[in-house]
Parts: C-alpha cells; structure tokens; sequence
C-alpha cells in the first residue's frame, strides 16, 4: 500500500511561507514566519493532486495571521492496484490558523503558532474496502526564526508541534519535530530550503510514525515574485500499525512534488 502521509499536512503551511505585506513588501516565501495571501496547485510522483489557498490580515502592527485550507485528492482504484494515475477521490484535507508575532529580542525576532485541523478518508487509496473509519486530529504548534546573524547568513527554524485526536477512528496522540534550514540563491529570491522530520502518534492499538529528510528548491516566476515554481524531494518512509493489530512496516521512498503558487 502506498505510505500514509497525515504527518505532511502539519507541514504544508510552515512551508509555504507565508506574510502580511506593508507597504508592498518584497515577497520571500523563505520565511516561513511570515504570511501572504496565496493559492497554490501542485502533483506529485504518485500522481496526487493539491490544491490550497491562504488568506492573510493583522490584528496589531506586530501581531499577522493567516487562515489557510487544502484538499488533495487522487485515484483510489488506481492506488489499489499499485499504480499512479490522476484522479479525484478525495483523500484528505486540512484547515489552519497561523499567527506571528515580532519579538523584541535579538536571537529570536519572530515566532509563529499554528493550530491544525486534520482530516484522512480512512476509506481512500489502498485503504479502502478495509473497513478503518477517518482520522481526525488537531495539532498546535510553534516555529522560531533564529536571527541569521547566529546562523551564518541562512535562516533557521525551528518548528515543534503536540498532536491528539482519532487515528482510524481511535484515540491517539503524539509530537512532531523539525528544523528548517533556508539558504538564498543569488539575487533573485530563489532559495533551497531543507529539514529533517520525526513525527509519531500513537495509542492503545494504533500508531504512526515517521522519518524523513526533506529538500526544497522554489523560484520565482515573475519579475514582482506574484507567481512561484514550488519543488520539492522527500526521502523517509512510515510505519503504521491499525486497530485490528495489523503492522505495516513503510519502505524507504523518494517522492517528489512540483507546482506554482500565486501571492497576491
């Protein structure tokens, strides 16, 4: 069956980069504690399909937040007989409230708080026809930017967040842990950003974990930074275990994703 990837959908905002825009500034997606309003359509080497969208405001001058929601979507039939082609089964969701806050301190200068709310059809791709229910789980978390100058120049983040909720239908609850690291591409705004990643739920019967390292590479489009080309690799594998005992031991995989993103 193909790897189950919930502990993506933690991860989809922090690395969208998001701000709030005075005065038309310079839009840098390699922040990820700042926010633009955005939409976003991506595929991925499983021929999934995502699609999202960010709207963003401010509460003070140094308080922003953003609202975000996505869905991605597949082929189910296709997912059972091991194969990748387009479709649009629905397989899983998400909505968030993000906000960050200016800190009046040197080492920290800014920090983000996000809470998630988590959806998988327990039914799509390979799972469907087992009889597992939805999981559901809400996750909150925060993220840092340490100032680069304590850093050499590249932007680091690091990004810790509690989960709880229903893991195919039953109680479970867990944490997951990253560190971002951005290094800028010559003038452009171009950048690569990259971050290992543990994420594990768990309950009485059921349990998700995963590993991963992750590498992106994003560039602008447009001359005015409004449009995006989003890459990004993926290299980790999952290991689940469902609530009739059944343990599923992920292979290492390399899945790859690509789209654009508009700000606006």
């Amino acid at each position: 069956m193909n790897r189950t990837t919930i502990h993506l959908a933690l991860l989809t905002t922090l690395t969208s980069g998001a701000v709030y825009a005075e005065e038309r500034e310079v839009i840098d997606p390699s922040d990820l504690t700042r926010v633009y309003t955005q939409a976003a359509f991506f595929v991925t080497s499983d021929a999934d399909i995502r699609v999202s969208s960010m709207f963003t405001g401010a509460w003070t001058e140094d308080i922003q937040f953003a609202g975000f929601v996505e869905g991605n979507f597949g082929n189910d039939s296709a997912k059972r007989q091991g194969k990748d082609k387009f479709g649009l089964d629905y397989q899983k969701s998400r909505a968030q409230y993000f906000q960050v806050h200016a800190m009046d301190n040197e080492f920290m200068p800014r920090v983000g708080l996000s809470t998630d709310l988590i959806h998988q059809n327990g039914t799509a791709g390979a799972m469907k026809g087992l009889g597992y229910k939805d999981t559901t789980l809400l996750s909150v978390g925060a993220i840092g930017l340490i100032n680069p100058a304590y850093t050499g120049g590249a932007m680091v983040f690091p990004n810790a967040a509690y989960t709880t909720g229903k893991v195919f239908g039953e109680s479970a609850d867990g944490y997951m842990l990253n560190l971002f690291v951005t290094q800028p591409i010559g003038d452009s705004g171009a950048f690569v950003q990259a971050w290992p990643e543990y994420f594990n739920v768990e309950g009485d019967t059921v349990e998700m974990e995963s590993k991963s390292f992750n590498v992106m590479f994003n560039a602008p489009i447009k001359s005015d930074r409004t449009q995006w080309l989003m890459t990004k690799l993926e290299y980790g594998s999952t290991d689940i275990t469902t609530p009739d005992g059944w343990s599923i031991d992920g292979d290492v995989e390399l899945k790859a994703e690509i789209g654009v993103k508009w700000f606006f």
